[in-house]
């Protein structure tokens, strides 16, 4: 749904492998997809695979104005958190540029993010509990990208048709129709 994106992708892939799409992909180069994991951040942002994430106190605390035992049980709901107004700057449209070298830009576009991204953002959850294959997952979400995106041209068939999905734990996609044709340089 954002050309532009897109377009902007295949160029940091372009620059950074230049246009053999059989160059083997090094973890140098991985590393270099900056555009690339910020595209990632933000289908994650609109479309987390997972939409929640639970936890049980280790003490009391006082938490919203309420006294909440040791043992409570919390579910952070990150669909909500992931679209407030209140830490993200125009939380429903789709602009990975907010999470691309926000920390070194000097413009004040997304500063809600600049200030409250630590705590906002949660792909691969929290604290102790966080996610031990985080790293990996991202790295293999960039080599995937580098892969199909090196060597092939993919659109939607229909720009307005709905996305099949099924959301429970989880949220998993049942039906995406593209169209996939090999690239040309």
């Amino acid at each position: 749904h954002h050309p532009e994106v897109k377009k902007r992708l295949r160029q940091e892939l372009d620059e950074v492998f230049g246009n053999d799409s059989t160059k083997p992909i090094t973890f140098k180069e991985i590393e270099e997809l900056h555009y690339c994991d910020a595209v990632i951040k933000e289908v994650n942002r609109h479309s987390p695979v997972a939409f929640m994430i639970g936890r049980v106190s280790s003490e009391s605390d006082n938490v919203g104005g309420c006294e909440w035992p040791k043992g409570s049980v919390f579910h952070m709901y990150f669909g909500s958190i992931m679209k407030n107004k209140n830490y993200w700057t125009d939380p429903e449209k789709f602009d990975p540029e907010r999470f691309y070298k926000v920390e070194e830009s000097d413009k004040d576009k997304y500063l809600l993010e600049k200030k409250k991204l630590k705590n906002t953002y949660s792909m691969f959850g929290g604290g102790i509990r966080m996610c031990p294959g985080r790293k990996l997952a991202i790295i293999e979400l960039k080599c995937l990208i580098a892969c199909i995106y090196r060597s092939y041209d993919v659109d939607l068939v229909d720009y307005d048709a709905p996305i099949k999905y099924e959301s429970g734990f989880i949220n998993s996609c049942r039906e995406l129709k593209v169209k996939i044709k090999p690239r040309s340089f």
